[in-house]
């Protein structure tokens, strides 16, 4: 549904007579609604269920993409974009916990395979995009929202679901789960240090998200279609991130294998903004790619290894919301440093300048997973000391 957009978004919105500034402003509305309505839509989900939360989010996907191709008044627009962000909110945690509670595979198996899935579809849908839009921007946006009627009658009719009328029934609040699942993730500090890396790689990735277009396309001289190539490669490598990340668990531990996703982010976002001809640029990028590929797979692991059911779907939620405010901040500063790009013959030093910066902002997390791992270290000695004492 995203992806056959997500190809040419930025191109459809400069398309429309906005600055990349402008396109700048309606993300960050977007990740705003995220992060104000990701903790609540958790709580639905953990009280009422997870299927009624993701159908939910399917018909606000839908009224998004209907506003968003319909109209090219900006103030419509900032109304599609609540929407938007409403229906990333009620599908995430919810569908993430459905998965983890109705799988007998490990976690390691489960979320490569699913991330897997989805850069595969990625690299169809990217292809698919570029075509469609070749011919008019709205073709994908049809494409997507056919895409999203077929996905609610899967989800409402194959969708099955355990302990529905117990948390229905269950005395507990949404607010109690809510201050609950808070108190839980900020005291215990592997979950609350992963949502401070959530924030550094979130305002890591909104400069490459959102220029990657506008820059490869400039620099390559050829058309809107080469985005598709592009966007394929980007699927494949992120697929091959999310491959590492299975095979490296067999030989490192899941704080390891997190400190070299942010590694591959930062340095290779920093390589490809210091270039600044097409294929070193394309290059470049494409590895960091790899490292965005194998980042959400780690941290999917590290945290679902450390929450139980009970409060799982709020405290993913809260590791989104965070992450969303990581991402509002980033647009805004890359907005500024980008406001006079308006087209594809600008000049590309504000979306260099922004990428080194942002690839700076990915390796402080390594910092963070370097202390942790310490702490962690030192206190398992600890233990394994009183232990033989005791003994």
């Amino acid at each position: 549904m995203s992806e056959i957009t997500g190809t040419t978004l930025i191109l459809f919105l400069l398309a429309k007579g906005l600055s990349l500034q402008s396109a700048n402003f309606l993300l960050v509305v977007f990740f705003v609604s995220i992060f104000l309505f990701e903790i609540p839509t958790g709580a639905i989900a953990d009280k009422y269920g997870r299927k009624i939360s993701v159908i939910l989010g399917l018909c606000c996907f839908l009224v998004y993409s209907v506003l968003f191709v319909w109209t090219d008044h900006i103030g419509v627009l900032v109304f599609a974009q609540v929407f938007g962000g409403l229906a990333i909110c009620l599908q995430s945690g919810s569908l993430e916990s459905w998965v983890v509670e109705n799988s007998d595979k490990p976690m390691e198996v489960l979320f490569t395979t699913s991330n897997s899935i989805q850069y595969i579809s990625g690299f169809i849908c990217g292809l698919l995009g570029a075509f469609l839009a070749t011919f008019n921007y709205s073709l994908p946006w049809a494409a997507s929202i056919l895409s999203i009627i077929v996905c609610i009658f899967l989800c409402f009719f194959y969708m099955d679901e355990e302990n529905v009328a117990h948390r229905k029934t269950s005395t507990t609040r949404i607010k109690t789960i809510i201050v609950e699942s808070v108190r839980i993730g900020f005291e215990n500090k592997s979950i609350w240090i992963v949502f401070i890396i959530g924030l550094f790689i979130s305002f890591s990735n909104s400069a490459g998200n959102t220029f990657q277009q506008p820059r490869l396309v400039g620099l390559s001289d050829q058309g809107i279609w080469i985005m598709g190539f592009i966007e394929a490669g980007y699927s494949l490598c992120m697929t091959l991130g999310s491959y590492l990340v299975r095979k490296l668990g067999a030989r490192f531990s899941d704080v390891h294998i997190l400190m070299y996703a942010c590694g591959m982010i930062g340095v290779w976002l920093i390589l490809a903004g210091a270039f600044n001809t097409f294929y070193p640029v394309l290059l470049t990028f494409l590895i960091y790619e790899i490292g965005r590929g194998m980042y959400p797979v780690a941290k999917q692991i590290f945290l679902n290894k450390r929450i139980s059911n009970e409060y799982r779907s709020t405290l993913l939620s809260l590791d989104s919301a965070i992450s969303q405010l990581g991402m509002c901040v980033g647009l805004i500063v890359t907005g500024i440093i980008s406001r006079n790009f308006m087209d594809l013959s600008s000049d590309q030093t504000p979306i260099q300048i922004s990428w080194v910066m942002c690839g700076g902002i990915a390796l402080i997390p390594i910092i963070l997973l370097f202390y942790v791992n310490r702490v962690s270290g030192k206190n398992n000695s600890w233990r394994e000391k009183e232990t033989k004492h005791n003994m």
